[in-house]
């Protein structure tokens, strides 16, 4: 018997084993799957073996779980995480939607490229009532006890805690660390219930606590509770920043059923991290509204994509350098159009785009758009009107392995030198995975592509990340270089980070200059360019090409 028919017949057996578990494994390069017998009955699946597997697959989860799902995936495929592992709900073959965790991993070939991939998927309704881990009720309770409180007709509320960042956490100590972190918080949370509440773990980092006759009053008096052992958390000796959102939902008021409930939930939940407030976000019919319009909003965005970047354009801001009040240089910004929703603004279209990853797509046409932009003025003007062009790169689109050679072959193709181009990562997008991107920013410096670091000075990991990440350049977050005329310490912060820049060969640009004072601070503070309103607002090409470049 070779291998591959051992294997097969491995296969085979465990397959068969009694309970809900569903073992599978795929060619990812090929898109072809193999399914054990009990998934093709249970799920409705075209066969045990068959192609096109990934839409297939993805085409029975619910859509409110895609994202998650896909996020995962990627994650796992650009080896980010060395594991799949994911909740979500699928339809079986009775068009029911099931909740099932996802467990798998993956091999890459001798390029680093995903070859195979290969797992279980479990009914969740077949797994323990705890989780391992925390020691709390698991999500399968949770949906039991909701669904028996609302046969009840009993009424409460329910206090959803989502850590952010907590992939930090593991990336930086351990997955053994992490548990010990996310066991510490069940612990402390069970320890603020009252009569009637109960604890539940959910997906992920997530953590809900269901409280019977709860008002509003006690929600907010419990998230405060979760706020004063938060600020102190310590693990094995080590203090761990942790951030949180909080969301809630009352019952039966925010829905009659179950699935209803949680998914406004969740939505209560995503919208206090897209607003980033630190208080407790009720659901409501304003927000369902909201949710209503920002589906719409995002399948307008894809369609547009999909339309070759259809109503997207890009304008430009000047970046000045310092001695000689000269524009040598301009940060490509992009905007959005759409006639059904008039002009949207890249606070609301930059998330819908890294989060369904057409970030990625649209990323490489603001590129292709700039330096076509500065070919085209070259040739007009007969030289290169401008140093570089600054163009915003966010963490996604790095974990594009295909974004390098992309960017080589559009200068090479406009005959633009490398260093015509900067790249700009946000400090928000670098804290988790400096190890990873420090080894992917040093590939583009290798082929003469420099690298910024956007909103420099916010978050208390900007210091570390300067040492770990192979910048050739820090923009100074706006909010800093604002209130430098009012806030010493914003003032002497920044003449600090310029003198340890200047000492290991980092230049300094400062964003947000809108006063005279503040540009007069800057300056003698050493850096070496300035962008802000004091010199110019984001143009449009043609009036910045008759204002700084003509």
């Amino acid at each position: 018997m070779d291998k591959s028919e051992f294997e097969s017949r491995y296969f085979d057996l465990v397959s068969k084993a009694p309970g809900k578990t569903f073992l599978f494994y795929g060619n990812l390069k090929e898109d072809m799957i193999r399914w054990s017998a009990s998934a093709v009955e249970y799920f409705g699946l075209p066969g045990e073996i068959f192609g096109d597997s990934t839409r297939e697959w993805i085409s029975r989860i619910h859509p409110d779980d895609v994202e998650p799902y896909t996020d995962s995936l990627m994650e796992l495929l650009h080896g980010v995480t060395p594991y799949h592992n994911c909740e979500y709900r699928i339809k079986n073959a009775q068009g029911e939607y099931v909740w099932v965790n996802c467990r798998g991993y993956m091999t890459y070939d001798a390029d680093g490229k995903a070859e195979w991939f290969g797992g279980l998927v479990t009914n969740m309704g077949y797994q323990t009532k705890i989780d391992a881990v925390t020691n709390l009720w698991t999500v399968h309770q949770f949906r039991s006890e909701l669904n028996r409180l609302l046969d009840d007709r009993a009424r409460g509320g329910i206090l959803m805690i989502g850590l952010e960042n907590f992939k930090r956490i593991n990336a930086e100590y351990s997955y053994a660390y992490g548990d010990k972190v996310l066991a510490l918080i069940g612990e402390k949370l069970r320890e603020g219930v009252l009569h009637n509440c109960h604890v539940f773990r959910m997906d992920g980092a997530n953590f809900a606590i269901v409280m019977q006759d709860a008002g509003v009053e006690r929600i907010v008096e419990y998230k405060k509770f979760v706020d004063s052992f938060m600020r102190n958390l310590v693990v094995s000796g080590q203090v761990v920043h942790l951030r949180f959102k909080a969301a809630a939902a009352f019952f039966p008021e925010d829905g009659e059923f179950l699935d209803q409930i949680q998914s406004n939930l969740f939505y209560a939940l995503d919208h206090a991290k897209l607003t980033n407030t630190d208080d407790v976000v009720f659901y409501s019919k304003e927000l369902f509204a909201q949710k209503k319009y920002m589906t719409r909003l995002k399948e307008a965005i894809r369609e547009c994509v999909e339309e070759d970047c259809k109503g997207f354009r890009i304008v430009m801001q000047p970046i000045v350098e310092t001695k000689s009040e000269v524009c040598d240089a301009a940060e490509v910004l992009l905007r959005f159009t759409h006639p059904e929703f008039g002009v949207i603004g890249p606070m609301d279209f930059i998330p819908i785009l890294e989060n369904s990853k057409e970030i990625i797509r649209v990323g490489k046409w603001v590129i292709d758009q700039s330096l076509q932009t500065l070919a085209r003025w070259r040739e007009q003007i007969g030289h290169m009107p401008l140093k570089r062009l600054q163009i915003n790169v966010s963490y996604v689109q790095f974990k594009d392995p295909e974004l390098l050679g992309y960017v080589v072959e559009r200068l090479d193709h406009y005959q633009l030198p490398h260093d015509a181009v900067m790249l700009e990562l946000t400090e928000s997008c670098r804290v988790e995975q400096t190890s990873f991107l420090s080894d992917v920013l040093q590939t583009f410096k290798d082929a003469g592509i420099s690298i910024a670091l956007d909103d420099f000075g916010t978050g208390y990991a900007s210091l570390t990340v300067l040492k770990d990440i192979p910048a050739d350049m820090v923009k100074l977050d706006h909010t800093m270089t604002r209130s430098i005329t009012e806030k010493p310490k914003d003032k002497a912060l920044i003449e600090f980070i310029v003198t340890y820049c200047k000492k290991v060969g980092i230049a300094v640009c400062a964003e947000g200059v809108e006063k005279v004072e503040a540009l007069s601070i800057v300056r003698n503070a050493g850096v070496e360019c300035i962008q802000g309103y004091y010199y110019d607002k984001p143009l449009e090409l043609d009036t910045f090409y008759r204002k700084y470049v003509k």
